[in-house]
């Protein structure tokens, strides 16, 4: 890891929880997002679809082949990788690249502006995880996190009195398993942050369960995303063991149609 400059990725679609492949002719296109450290992530790639056979059944996978994986040699740096379909919404899963995939605890940001109108395009950033009582990773329960939103490319964050504000969900996923959709995501409540003379929305997701990563061998990922606006999320990764485990891969219920 201290080593690799590129790396090779694939991706597997399935239709539901029970690793029912999509078709095998499938031609949504398969899109690769990458975050660094606790920045927002961006698409990098698509993906160039495959026919693979594993436990004598046959299925299409996605690959992404020479992605640039240099940061990670530095081990104060993580890299996080999910996949998403264009015009479906997509229940993905965190693979963390890096030395640690915990993160560390960052400064807030401090917007350099602010606007009052809702953008094409956010970036969705969590600033801060606390959990209940100040309570260690091995025992917290509950936490609560605060997201801001910015747009895109820039810190001018939404100001307080935007209108309509836009609805913030919190997403999770414990280990290698996807999130639960939108349907599960809790929504954030609105405040307004203020601080070197400017005033700008807080979401705050509030009494969130932590409890899977009270066990050092889970790690839960949060990430945030809006409703009906291109959403750019950070990655937060709440847990007490940094090494980042490689999960046995995933093999489909059967063959795809």
């Amino acid at each position: 890891m201290t080593n690799a400059t590129r790396a090779n990725i694939t991706a597997h679609l399935y239709q539901n929880l029970a690793l029912e492949p999509v078709a095998c002719n499938y031609a949504g296109a398969v899109r690769l997002w990458r975050a660094l450290n606790n920045e927002p992530a961006r698409p990098i790639a698509v993906g160039q679809p495959r026919t693979a056979t594993q436990s004598g059944r046959t299925f299409t996978v996605w690959d992404f082949n020479d992605v640039n994986v240099s940061a990670a040699r530095y081990p104060s740096n993580k890299l996080h990788f999910f996949v998403t379909v264009d015009g479906v919404e997509t229940r993905h899963n965190i693979w963390t690249h890096g030395a640690d995939a915990r993160t560390e605890a960052p400064q807030l940001d401090a917007p350099t502006g602010t606007t009052a109108t809702v953008p094409s395009a956010i970036d969705a950033k969590i600033e801060i995880l606390w959990p209940h009582n100040g309570d260690a990773v091995t025992v917290a329960q509950k936490a609560n996190l605060t997201t801001f939103l910015f747009v895109r490319d820039t810190l001018k964050a939404l100001a307080s009195t935007v209108r309509p504000q836009p609805v913030a969900r919190l997403h999770a996923a414990v280990d290698n398993d996807v999130d639960g959709g939108q349907a599960l995501a809790p929504l954030g409540t609105t405040r307004t942050y203020s601080a070197n003379g400017l005033s700008w929305l807080a979401y705050d997701f509030n009494d969130v369960d932590v409890s899977a990563a009270n066990d050092p061998a889970h790690r839960i990922y949060f990430w945030t995303e809006v409703d009906g606006i291109a959403t750019y999320p950070n990655i937060w990764t709440h847990g007490a063991n940094g090494i980042t485990i490689a999960p046995v891969q995933d093999v489909p219920a059967r063959s795809c149609r």
